[in-house]
């Protein structure tokens, strides 16, 4: 059965005495500059620019200079000089710096009287040759993805890079053909299966073609040829000519070698271009060499060591008829014919360089992550522990063999996002490791992610005998998923673990990547595209499916603009800059992935403890919804009640007082007939201060309620916050209601949440914040959203709220806030709850997505709908849910939110809002209150809804609410 490969068709035959010309490539409509309507054909262009050259100009269009953008200015401007002087054909670029390379080429262009071909080594994009440019993957990474139409991607990536800095030719070999004389041959570049190397290397070229770029391949000479004659001086590198199909050709095994030529490939493929000699300057044999090369067959004659003594020594041989006018033509026209086909032929064209190096429609930042994401390859998956499903009854741990604590970093970061991990470090080069002592703890979980990196272009040994006689031993003992940042062809020791990851790259990217596939955000999709070992050949590589997780990336991904999102650090920096806040994070999540994540300021004015993403705020009302209004949804999934049940049904201390008849449909929407709050903390003082008979300064017995550091309270107390709360007077409603109304309308409070604290803690006989961990924060993954957040974290991984001078004296760090939910011990249904913003952006991104997160269903489809809906018209809230304002301004939210949106703000200077519409999370944490609660100029200015109006207006998509 014939196979389908990508192949080059060149059907240009270029004679002038009688020209034919076959059809121009064609390339995409944003890569070269707008043509005039009345554009010259490629003949008559081609055949006018001839007629006007001297055979001394036809001879330099034949010459192509090297440049080192490094070089002195001296040097580029003796280049310059040439190009004016003899109207050579291109240059050549090597080594150096953006902006001097720019400069450069349009300063080349402006001296040439013939618009220059400008090539460079683009293997991986600019960055393989100009530094202080990112690269794209290398090509065996590429070659472990199995959609072409992504390496048309890369290769349209790479073009739009170049072409955006006035380069024309991409001047390294992409793929290598020929023949061995049994079969197919390739450079191993891609795949080593030189059909699949090549499959891979066209479709590469091809997105390079497409958008005007002039890829180049290598044709393979064949072994015996007569190095004395002079087709061993023919050069091996051609830029194509012609354009890319698809057809059927001949497997291998039907090829036999021609006894004329050993290219059998080239032959096969069609192959044909703009052959390039080797540098000239680099032969030893120098005398006429530049004649001898040309009769050698090269089309281009690459860095002569005399430019004029080379033009010389070619004329006089067209004189003397050793080289004749007509194959100088020739060679010229093919020359004049990449021109055309990458648009020299019009004026406009001559300085296509640009102020980016790429526009952000086709951000490279982004195009490597999704290379990246179709190439890591999962190897082994032998005890199906990949991708990690199950969170809340595993301990996890990370162990990093790198000489490099710095190239490690976005690793464990990102392990971080996904769930609690404890991190270890093996230096590779170090023989006084204790590997016994990091053996007994690592030995203890239930999962241990290694990860090795390696340096780019790594020769020396892997890792020592030691660490991987260590690493086999805790195999035997517990899961240990190996996860390699590195060529695969390194591997080979390690092709017995059971769970085996290939990442092929050690940046932060890869870094970024892996942990997604790891814990099911991202599937993984690679195929190894060289052999390891036995069982581990080229095609290995295990497909998983995703577990609907968050995932990480960035705006671009979801067409946002990144600078459009540039105003949230200017409003972020005013807010610390004039004192609203002294620090923040912000998050914004769309379509499944986090696309902004910054962390801004101090956790306090004195700049001492900087914010980062793993900063834990205490978040105030967002409890509400972010604890009581998740446990609610899910105890009534499951039958525990109905939500127009009475709470005295359930509490019966709630009987034969003022709110024996209020449902738990009441509390939710804030329409009871509650007060908003009731200042319990005053009944535990006096005019001398705190009750002596109700606090201590240290715990004992009946004294255990943590109020904040260094202060407990009597264990009685929360009885007694429940017992006020029953006691509290209802508000008094002015006139008679409709009987279609409820008998309350909506005023918003706290004492619901009491209620509804009191309600789960009855239903399910055991402590809010347990039942939560246990059902929902610790089956998500979410270490930092939890209560009394002081048992796992320290106290400087916390911002500081307020100064506390009217209670507890003291500066809160680490406990609640919320004077009320002190008293409750830091537990409560309206307050008390801690987190980062990412953990956040997990139960929000649950909520979301009806319940469903990581391969679990936490509530019914339709229940975060019911809650989330805003049944009343004279009250914006939901079921415990806040809601945008539909009628009028103001309100919690951005005027731009859509209707469907439902989030809550809180007291400290938080805001989590999620947009259903616009499959959109934003969060926002502050500690506003720090160092007093009576600085509003947070809510005053409106910074949190300001930031959530500039990702509506980023967003192309928007369409009102």
């Amino acid at each position: 059965m014939l196979k389908k490969v990508y192949a080059l068709f060149f059907s240009i035959i270029v004679s002038f005495s009688n020209l034919v010309w076959g059809q121009t490539t064609q390339f995409k409509q944003d890569t070269l500059p707008e043509q005039s309507a009345q554009r010259t054909s490629l003949h008559q262009w081609v055949q006018q620019v001839i007629d006007t050259l001297t055979v001394e100009e036809k001879i330099s269009q034949l010459l192509f200079l090297p440049v080192y953008s490094t070089s002195d200015h001296r040097y580029v401007q003796d280049i310059e000089s040439l190009a004016e002087t003899y109207s050579l054909g291109g240059i050549i670029f090597f080594q150096g710096q953006l902006q001097p390379l720019k400069q450069q080429i349009r300063q080349l262009q402006q001296a040439s009287a013939i618009p220059l071909l400008i090539g460079i080594n683009a293997e991986r994009g600019l960055g393989t040759t100009i530094d202080s440019i990112g690269s794209f993957p290398q090509l065996q990474t590429l070659g472990a993805i199995q959609e072409l139409s992504y390496l048309e991607q890369a290769g349209a990536a790479v073009a739009r890079q170049c072409r955006d800095v006035g380069v024309h030719l991409n001047f390294n070999p992409l793929i290598s053909v020929g023949h061995d004389g049994q079969g197919y041959t390739a450079n191993s570049s891609f795949h080593d299966q030189p059909v699949r190397s090549i499959q891979q290397g066209l479709s590469y070229m091809k997105g390079m073609k497409d958008y005007g770029l002039i890829p180049c391949f290598q044709r393979i000479r064949a072994e015996g040829t007569a190095q004395k004659s002079t087709s061993s001086l023919r050069g091996t590198l051609l830029a194509h000519l012609g354009t890319i199909d698809q057809v059927e050709i001949p497997p291998a095994s039907t090829l036999r070698p021609d006894q004329t030529t050993s290219i059998i490939l080239e032959q096969a493929f069609q192959l044909e271009g703009l052959v390039f000699s080797e540098p000239l300057a680099e032969q030893s044999n120098s005398a006429n060499i530049g004649v001898t090369s040309l009769q050698a067959g090269n089309d281009v004659l690459l860095a002569p060591s005399n430019v004029k003594q080379t033009i010389q020594e070619i004329k006089r041989a067209v004189t003397q008829g050793t080289l004749t006018e007509e194959a100088i033509d020739r060679k010229v026209a093919k020359i004049l014919q990449l021109k055309y086909q990458v648009g020299l032929d019009a004026p406009t064209t001559l300085d296509s360089t640009s102020a980016e190096v790429s526009p952000w429609q086709h951000s490279p930042r982004l195009i490597k992550q999704q290379l990246l994401e179709q190439s890591v390859t999962l190897l082994r998956n032998e005890r199906n522990v990949l991708p990690f499903e199950v969170l809340d009854t595993a301990h996890f741990a990370s162990l990093t063999i790198s000489d490099s604590t710095g190239e490690t970093q976005y690793f464990q970061d990102y392990l971080d996002h996904y769930t609690y991990f404890t991190h270890y470090t093996v230096p590779k080069t170090s023989d006084r490791f204790d590997y016994e002592q990091t053996y007994e703890r690592l030995r203890r979980y239930d999962q241990v992610v290694v990860a090795i990196h390696e340096p780019h272009l790594a020769t020396n040994r892997v890792i020592p005998k030691k660490t991987l006689a260590f690493l086999k031993f805790l195999h035997e003992e517990t899961n240990v998923t190996l996860v390699f940042f590195g060529a695969p062809s390194r591997m080979a020791r390690f092709s017995q673990f059971s769970t085996l990851l290939c990442a092929y790259e050690n940046d932060s990217v890869a870094q970024k990547v892996v942990p997604q596939m790891l814990f099911g955000a991202l599937a993984t999709r690679g195929k190894l595209p060289t052999k390891i070992a036995e069982g581990l050949t080229a095609g290995t590589g295990i497909i998983t499916q995703p577990l609907q997780r968050l995932r990480y990336s960035f705006p671009e991904e979801v067409l946002i603009h990144p600078d459009s999102l540039s105003r949230i650090d200017s409003l972020a920096h005013q807010a610390i800059r004039e004192e609203m806040t002294p620090g923040c994070q912000v998050l914004v999540a769309r379509r499944g992935s986090v696309i902004y994540q910054k962390a801004y300021g101090y956790q306090t004015y004195d700049s001492l403890a900087p914010i980062t993403n793993q900063t834990i705020y205490d978040i105030a009302s967002v409890t509400k919804v972010a604890a009581t209004v998740q446990a609610i949804m899910l105890l009534h999934s499951q039958g525990s009640f109905s939500l127009d049940d009475r709470f005295s049904y359930y509490l019966p201390e709630l009987k034969n007082t003022n709110k024996a008849k209020i449902t738990i449909r009441d509390a939710l929407l804030h329409r009871a007939g509650l007060r908003s709050f009731v200042p319990f903390w005053l009944f535990t003082t006096d005019d001398d201060g705190l009750k002596p008979d109700l606090y201590r300064y240290k715990p004992e017995q009946n004294f255990t309620q943590p109020i904040t550091v260094g202060l407990y309270g009597a264990s009685a107390l929360k009885d007694s916050v429940w017992n006020w709360t029953i006691q509290s007077e209802l508000r008094r409603y002015r006139g008679r209601l409709p009987t279609w109304k409820p008998t309350y309308n909506y005023r918003y409070s706290d004492l619901g949440f009491y209620m509804l604290h009191r309600l789960i803690e009855k239903v399910t006989d055991q402590p809010l914040d347990e039942f939560l961990a246990q059902n929902i924060y610790d089956p998500l993954g979410l270490p930092t959203l939890r209560y009394r957040p002081l048992c796992q974290f320290s106290q400087d991984d916390i911002a500081p709220t307020e100064e506390d001078t009217h209670f507890r004296n003291t500066l809160i760090q680490g406990t609640v806030h919320d004077e009320g939910a002190a008293l409750n011990g830091g537990v409560a249904g309206h307050a008390g709850l801690f987190s980062n913003a990412n953990d956040l952006a997990i139960l929000m991104q649950m909520n979301l997505q009806e319940g469903y997160y990581g391969g679990q269903q936490y509530f019914p489809y339709g229940t975060v709908k019911m809650f989330s809906k805003r049944p009343y018209n004279d009250s914006r809230r939901g079921l415990g849910w806040d809601k945008p304002e539909h009628f009028r301004g103001g309100g919690p939210t951005a005027p731009e939110a859509s209707l469907s949106s439902f989030g809550h703000l809180g007291f400290t200077g938080t805001s989590v809002w999620v947009d259903p519409k616009y499959d959109l999370i934003y969060i926002f944490l502050s500690n506003r209150v720090h160092p007093s609660a009576r600085n509003t100029k947070l809510l005053t200015e409106g910074i949190r809804t300001k930031i959530q109006s500039v990702i509506y207006q980023a967003m192309p998509d928007y369409r009102g609410r």
